[in-house]
């Protein structure tokens, strides 16, 4: 059974309000869009605005683990935002930022008038921006207890032929592009696989996923980081090359330019490229499309919702172009990785 919606709770509300100490609430809430898992809101109070996140029912927020994972992960954004990282931190304090009313989950921030890019929008100082941030959240190297590592998923070729021959099957959308792919998807979960044991060597606490989505900008154009429940101990070196890819529009019209950029961006702040690191990356990033790419698949198969289906194809789309783009671009990537490397280890800033 779904839970209601908060617009639709007045309860949870009133709960949340008095919890809090937000005030007394006011007109109706206003439905936020823009994510893909949760649900946000605005509340108005006598007392000022808030963005209220309604967590997604799976996993369950009430679930011991799920709750201190959620717990942790806004912890470590209050961590960061005391060593200077731009960061929105949930109301409450290390023991119970996740807020549980009658089994449902609500994380509540201070509202900002700050808005995300259309990737359309980015140009080469959001993206420098976002590589000092990396930069300075590596070289923080913060501990949060609680937080628990992140669980690498792997791909068999026996699930990865199952979920291709699904696809056949089931007629989806591009089926016969991911049956024509099969050979290159089998090559980059091998060496997925052994790429993670390389990057599992060197790891710091991160924001997991800094992607033009989970950065809202201020009037006066400063950048403040969104959505900290992928933080996780992570390797610094994929953390840049994965970041860098997405601002500069692997996904969409692809800028080795401002890739660059990033990276010169990145190690003038101070971050360090890890040379054993570099191509261990690019294989991990190619192996994260795969595991997103799959997912959707049987997302599309498989869902009884029809929205659902629709949600899951579009992302095959997605997942399947960038995978392709990803894997043309590679060797110019690499070659751009390993310069900026070796302008890291002469000192030279472009």
């Amino acid at each position: 059974m779904h839970r209601p919606l908060l617009a639709e709770n007045p309860a949870h509300i009133r709960h949340l309000c008095s919890r809090l100490e937000l005030g007394r609430p006011g007109a109706e809430l206003a439905r936020v869009y823009g994510g893909f898992h949760h649900k946000m809101w605005r509340l108005e109070t006598d007392r000022g605005s808030y963005a209220v996140k309604q967590l997604a029912e799976d996993p369950d927020p009430a679930d011991a683990d799920t709750a201190r994972h959620y717990n942790a992960t806004e912890e470590t954004a209050q961590k960061f935002a005391a060593c200077g990282i731009p960061a929105i931190v949930a109301l409450g304090d290390q023991d119970n930022y996740l807020q549980l009313i009658a089994g449902a989950g609500y994380l509540v921030y201070p509202w900002t008038g700050a808005t995300a890019l259309d990737k359309h929008q980015i140009v080469e100082r959001h993206a420098r921006e976002v590589a000092r941030i990396l930069a300075k959240m590596h070289r923080a190297d913060i501990v949060v207890p609680h937080l628990a590592d992140a669980q690498f998923e792997y791909q068999t070729p026996e699930k990865i032929i199952a979920l291709v021959n699904r696809a056949l099957e089931c007629n989806l959308l591009h089926a016969r592009a991911l049956s024509e792919q099969l050979p290159a998807f089998l090559r980059i979960a091998v060496a997925h696989s052994e790429a993670i044991r390389i990057l599992e060597k060197n790891l710091v606490l991160s924001h997991g996923d800094v992607d033009h989505k989970n950065v809202l900008w201020s009037i006066g154009g400063g950048p403040l980081l969104i959505d900290w429940e992928s933080s996780r101990r992570l390797n610094a070196t994929y953390e840049i090359m994965l970041e860098s890819l997405d601002w500069s529009g692997i996904t969409a019209t692809f800028q080795q330019d401002l890739f660059r950029s990033m990276l010169a961006a990145y190690t003038r702040s101070g971050g360090v490229i890890d040379g054993d690191s570099i191509e261990a990356s690019f294989q991990c990033i190619l192996g994260d499309w795969l595991n997103w790419l799959l997912f959707n698949v049987g997302r599309g198969a498989e869902r009884a919702d029809a929205q659902e289906r629709a949600t899951g194809a579009g992302q095959v789309d997605l997942a399947l172009s960038a995978i392709m783009r990803l894997d043309r671009l590679l060797p110019g990537l690499l070659a751009a990785a390993y310069q900026a490397f070796a302008d890291q280890e002469r000192g030279i800033h472009v």
